[in-house]
């Protein structure tokens, strides 16, 4: 096994240079990922989140090399840097949450999903919290303030959905973006009215006095909606699809061992949250991620019907389009 954690300095001009003309990297990838002795190397752009577990677990407990593949990793802190590491050929696969390789398809990115690990799901740690004791729905968030991490991210466009599923009107929420770490001071200094957390973020914001948990605004979406994704460069998909058929099988049994050894997975969010203040308790009691490899089109077009309507999404990209893998 080989595990490379290089970190990627996220090529962004480049990136949007190869969306522009339709520039590859996929001969220098072809080049590298070559088959030696039965193994083929796959070079995969990730991010150092949760949903990257699995990857990392498969690598240490051999599952992909049992499947034929090595992996070598380098690190990215976004999905810009693993979109430019692909579109450069720096890497085959990269690693992204579903809607920006969404929104970088409909904007004419040749990437495909070649695998998945999570699907979105209504018991995520993903909350909507607030002290106010008249706030109690996602309706009564009308005409109130929301820290998000970005304006249309996953998270405000969950808020929108839920709003408007409660009988409210979304467009008289107000959305401001606030680092996560700041999110509990500014809720309680009311400088917000209400804050969405994640992770470690979300455990001490629930063990605050006086901070109630309103919902889960991933239950605004439809279940098993792709989350955590794998992609390609379509002309690298369709010249590998044997190599990533078998990438997927590993991907399957490395999400099915995660599933089954709480403990592993635990170490691992635990090194996530090294530093991060509270994260050995939080990785001790958060609720952990069911990973899951099913596809499911139709969750993945409702979830793109609400990024049209509340995300700026201009048209949605069909479902045999982002999972082309589906059709070979």
């Amino acid at each position: 096994m080989k595990q490379r954690r290089a970190l990627l300095v996220p090529l962004v001009i480049a990136a949007v240079a190869a969306l522009v003309t339709g520039c590859s990297g996929t001969a220098a990838a072809d080049s590298d990922a070559s088959a030696e002795g039965g193994i083929d190397t796959l070079r995969v752009a990730t991010i150092d989140m949760e949903g990257s577990i699995p990857l990392l677990l498969g690598m240490e407990q051999g599952i992909f090399e049992k499947h034929g593949i090595e992996i070598e990793t380098a690190f990215s802190p976004s999905f810009d840097g693993t979109m430019a590491a692909v579109m450069n050929g720096q890497a085959d696969v990269g690693f992204a949450a579903s809607p920006p390789m969404v929104r970088a398809i409909a904007k004419g990115a040749p990437i495909t999903a070649v695998g998945q690990t999570a699907a979105i799901a209504a018991d995520e740690v993903a909350n909507v919290d607030a002290i106010d004791p008249a706030i109690t729905s996602p309706k009564d968030l009308e005409g109130r303030t929301v820290a998000v991490g970005s304006l249309n991210d996953l998270g405000s466009i969950g808020v929108k959905v839920a709003v408007a599923k409660d009988g409210g009107d979304p467009a008289l929420v107000k959305f401001a973006e606030v680092p996560l770490a700041q999110r509990l001071a500014a809720l309680q200094e009311g400088r917000i009215d209400a804050a969405i957390f994640l992770g470690a973020a979300s455990i001490e914001a629930r063990e605050t006095d006086g901070v109630n948990v309103i919902f889960q605004y991933t239950s605004a979406f439809p279940a098993g909606s792709p989350l955590d994704m794998y992609f390609s460069q379509v002309d690298y998909a369709d010249k590998n699809a044997e190599v990533l058929e078998r990438f997927r099988a590993a991907l399957t049994e490395a999400s099915e061992y995660a599933n089954a050894n709480e403990e592993a997975v635990r170490a691992e969010i635990a090194r996530l949250f090294a530093e991060v203040p509270g994260g050995d308790h939080a990785a001790e009691v958060m609720d952990l991620t069911h990973f899951s490899t099913e596809i499911d089109p139709e969750a993945l077009m409702g979830l793109q019907d609400a990024m049209v309507t509340y995300g700026g999404l201009e048209a949605a990209v069909p479902a045999e389009r982002f999972f082309s893998f589906e059709n070979k």
